[in-house]
């Protein structure tokens, strides 16, 4: 097994660099907006969006409690914050999303992360972590005042990890990433624009820089620069080049379909407190009214498939998640993210869905 292991997450590892270096956001925001949109571009994937709920009693969950019989929580916390997120791997896992108090926060894969390791703070996988931001903070400044004494990021074995990229409703934005062990934070002061993709902020600034629209000397052709590598220049130039014209929200659309769309696309303004989606196999737009949502704690934790067939406002379809649903977005998403036809059939893989199955009993009903 420990063979087997080795062998599958260097396979990942490969497979995962490759594959997912794929993804794009950016804030498009002024006086009288203030909108988010991110593409997520890798494959045709398995997804729900959860309604998740404030005042939860959790408890941290590294890669180790995941895969062993080591269970033991190290860090506990209670939801101060009702949040909308986006998750591949079931319920606390969420790849990105918004709270009621309009942070935002996501993932996305950057090859140059290091580990960071506080021996006096627990271990959190990468996706909880992003959960616990949301349950937490309401402010992209509460976020990186926080860093440093909040819990180490646990990443997938043997693979390379993310950067981060958040907004909050007043405008402001940073990016996080994890570089030579320890936090390496842009804010909106140090960002000429608030957008990444998937190398390090400077890096594609300065490449951005030899065009005309930021100085340079060779002319931005934005019906030529087409290809998947000129997706942050033509995201750049749409962002620089927005007037507004009381409709950002299709600005933003029209930027994520200009950048190559995503199997996951999304916008959310936080001025209205609209989320608008769509998949790859369900392509029209639909949209969650934010502030209707109710996050209160005696409300059940709600569920809706992100390739849902309803139309319109969504708000009234979203079911009740239980253990046993949320085991089936468990049994499709952590192969899909592992891309081996091997783990779903593994030791390794059982002992997971055992595990998460344990770890939310007190959260989600059973059916």
């Amino acid at each position: 097994m420990n063979s087997f292991f080795f062998r599958l997450t260097v396979i990942f590892s490969i497979a995962y660099s490759v594959e997912s270096e794929a993804c794009s956001a950016f804030l498009l925001t002024g006086k009288d907006h203030n909108v988010v949109g991110f593409n997520e571009n890798w494959k045709t994937m398995p997804g729900m969006i959860v309604i998740n709920k404030r005042d939860v009693p959790k408890r941290n969950i590294s890669w180790q409690n995941l895969t062993t019989d080591q269970t033991q929580a190290n860090k506990q916390w209670t939801s101060k914050f009702g949040s909308v997120t986006f998750n591949l791997l079931g319920y606390d896992f969420p790849c990105y999303g918004v709270n009621e108090k309009g942070l935002f926060l996501v993932e996305l894969y950057l090859e140059e992360t290091t580990k960071l390791y506080n021996p006096k703070q627990a271990d959190m996988f990468w996706a909880q972590w992003i959960q616990y931001q949301l349950d937490n903070y309401k402010t992209v400044k509460e976020v990186v005042d926080h860093l440093n004494d909040g819990p180490n990021i646990d990443w997938w074995p043997n693979a390379a990890g993310s950067h981060f990229f958040l907004t909050d409703a007043k405008g402001n934005s940073a990016t996080i990433a994890l570089l030579n062990g320890k936090y390496t934070v842009l804010t909106s002061k140090e960002m000429p624009m608030p957008l990444l993709c998937n190398n390090q902020y400077h890096k594609d600034l300065n490449a951005a820089k030899k065009f005309d629209f930021l100085g340079g000397n060779e002319k931005f052709d934005f019906d030529q620069n087409k290809k998947w590598e000129d997706r942050y220049n033509r995201a750049y130039y749409m962002l620089k080049n927005y007037k507004y014209d009381k409709k950002p929200v299709d600005y933003a659309w029209n930027i994520l379909n200009s950048i190559h769309p995503g199997e996951w696309q999304t916008v959310i303004d936080t001025k209205t407190m609209h989320l608008y989606f769509r998949s790859d196999l369900k392509k029209e737009v639909k949209t969650i009214d934010i502030s209707n949502l109710d996050f209160s704690k005696n409300t059940v934790v709600k569920y809706l498939d992100i390739h849902t067939d309803e139309k319109g406002t969504v708000n009234r379809y979203f079911q009740n998640l239980t253990v046993s649903k949320n085991n089936q977005y468990v049994e499709q998403g952590f192969p899909i993210g592992y891309d081996n036809k091997e783990f779903g059939t593994s030791s390794i893989f059982e002992k997971l869905k055992k595990n998460i199955m344990k770890f939310f009993e007190n959260i989600l009903p059973a059916s």
